[in-house]
């Protein structure tokens, strides 16, 4: 049984997996009338240690994306294309929002108001807001036309629907494929999370040096990383990105050598 256990362990790196299998083992025990294994201190032993040692793995985190790889994106991307627009423009908003892309799938037209020189966008859903108070993100217009967030997401959106739009529609659905290029569909769902992701690896993969190491929340980590080292006022990075913590907030940022260096610059000596 503790060799089972072990195997267990080696093969899954989960220690669920490893309480699944001893809960399963007793229940047939139990159901059948007859002693369980698991009731053994050694099988105890086993499921403590699963605990330990998967609980200081460390685990890896994806590389984040730099300003550069968005404007090559902007750069090798057909705008004029509606997939491609579309595809862009989720990345440029996860980035410039700090959003995750299940964020960004369920923005619906309701949740949009644009202003002279930035948008509103109200997140209805978020990992960070589990007493559903709901969560404003503000995106000011960028000062290079061709990478703006703000004004991609307009050219996006008025190749839509036609005015007036349905508030509770999703803005990021499904495309038909027509002669003339895309449509979009009827049916009021959003993209899945693993078409964008598809989506994400096929197009970055020209343009990161290793694809394994970059995955759509690298968009959320590039942005907050950009805006780390640009000396953006904490308060402000945290609350822009929905961290209820200053540690959860400091895991998303790869400082720039730039700025570990003025450590040893600003010490007086």
């Amino acid at each position: 049984m503790a060799l089972y256990l072990q195997h267990v362990l080696d093969t899954t790196k989960s220690r669920s997996s490893v309480d699944s299998a001893i809960y399963g083992i007793q229940w047939a025990h139990n159901l059948t009338d007859v002693p369980s294994p698991t009731n053994s201190p050694i099988v105890h032993a086993i499921s403590r240690a699963s605990k330990r040692i998967i609980g200081t793995r460390v685990t890896h985190k994806k590389e984040p994306i730099s300003p550069d790889m968005i404007r090559n994106l902007v750069d090798i991307s057909n705008l004029d294309n509606l997939l491609e627009l579309r595809n862009v423009c989720i990345f440029l908003l996860a980035y410039a929002g700090f959003f995750r892309i299940e964020e960004v799938l369920h923005i619906k037209y309701g949740d949009i108001s644009f202003h002279s020189a930035y948008v509103v966008i109200n997140l209805e859903v978020s990992k960070t807001d589990q007493l559903r108070k709901g969560n404003q993100v503000v995106i000011a217009e960028g000062s290079n036309d061709d990478t703006c967030p703000v004004k991609i997401f307009k050219r996006y959106l008025s190749h839509l629907e036609s005015s007036p739009v349905d508030p509770s529609h999703y803005v990021f659905r499904a495309f038909s494929k027509t002669r003339s290029g895309h449509t979009l569909v009827s049916i009021n769902k959003p993209i899945s999370y693993s078409s964008v992701r598809d989506y994400f690896k096929s197009t970055f993969k020209d343009i990161v040096p290793d694809i394994a190491l970059f995955s759509t929340h690298s968009l959320r980590a590039g942005g907050a990383s950009a805006a780390a080292n640009a000396g953006v006022a904490d308060r402000l990075f945290q609350r822009h990105g929905r961290w209820k913590s200053v540690s959860a907030k400091n895991g998303y940022v790869e400082d720039s050598l730039e700025s570990r260096l003025l450590v040893s610059k600003n010490l007086g000596i």
